[in-house]
């Protein structure tokens, strides 16, 4: 895409999802660093991008919504908290793509629901949890448990869980699948549920932050203000170590 004047647009590839796919390669091999300091173009053709797969999820195009909404959003996960060379230089990114990226989230997600199912569903769920790194948002567990009922979850979960096998308390890219896993539990107020996967991931998460979890069932403040820092929990107010 190229910004022709200001505030007007032209996508450069024959559809979105390519456009996409361009920007995030040059994006990624540094034409937009630094973009807070020259101009924001970088920004405005990302919330364009947004605008853009918007108008198609109003017209229920939910499969390249998708795809296209995987692609941006992984991409800003990465470029937000510098996993990539993209270095568009914001404190943070998602703020200024959107005031509610929990919006955005929970779009993609229902979006998902509607083109997979079973395996392909528990993949991009995947995909997306280990990805998240630093962030957390309410409308990706909000969307599953609005729209899936029963069998349906319980088989979501099960698949999630198989992708923990071997799984070890070095893999800690992965632990977000536990967390998300327990954070549906617990909205769901299953705590039998919840119990039963900080029994099954003893020597996976450490002593002090199975107790944490086990002893704060229910808390209000459990998973908020919370992050977690080279394998600890630590309180974002307070800075003190749960975990």
């Amino acid at each position: 895409m190229k910004v022709t004047r200001k505030y007007s647009y032209k996508l450069t590839e024959k559809t979105l999802e390519e456009d996409i796919d361009k920007f995030i390669l040059d994006a990624r091999a540094g034409i937009y660093g630094w973009d807070r300091k020259c101009g924001g173009e970088g920004l405005r053709i990302i919330k364009q991008y947004f605008k853009l797969i918007f108008e198609k999820y109003k017209k229920e195009k939910f499969e390249e919504c998708a795809r296209c909404y995987k692609k941006l959003i992984l991409f800003l996960f990465d470029s937000s908290t510098g996993r990539d060379e993209a270095g568009f230089g914001y404190e943070d990114l998602l703020s200024q793509v959107s005031k509610d990226f929990d919006a955005i989230i929970e779009k993609y997600f229902f979006s998902i629901l509607k083109v997979y199912s079973s395996e392909d569903l528990a993949n991009e769920c995947y995909n997306y949890i280990i990805n998240l790194k630093e962030y957390g948002f309410d409308s990706d567990k909000e969307v599953l448990i609005k729209n899936l009922e029963g069998e349906k979850m319980d088989n979501l979960i099960n698949l999630l869980l198989l992708k923990t096998e071997g799984m070890t308390k070095n893999d800690e890219d992965k632990h977000g699948i536990i967390y998300f896993l327990m954070e549906i539990y617990e909205s769901l107020g299953k705590k039998e549920k919840y119990l039963e996967l900080c029994e099954r991931f003893k020597g996976i998460l450490s002593e002090k932050e199975i107790e944490y979890f086990r002893n704060n069932f229910g808390e209000d403040s459990l998973w908020e203000d919370k992050t977690k820092i080279n394998g600890v929990w630590v309180d974002d107010k307070t800075g003190r170590i749960l975990g």
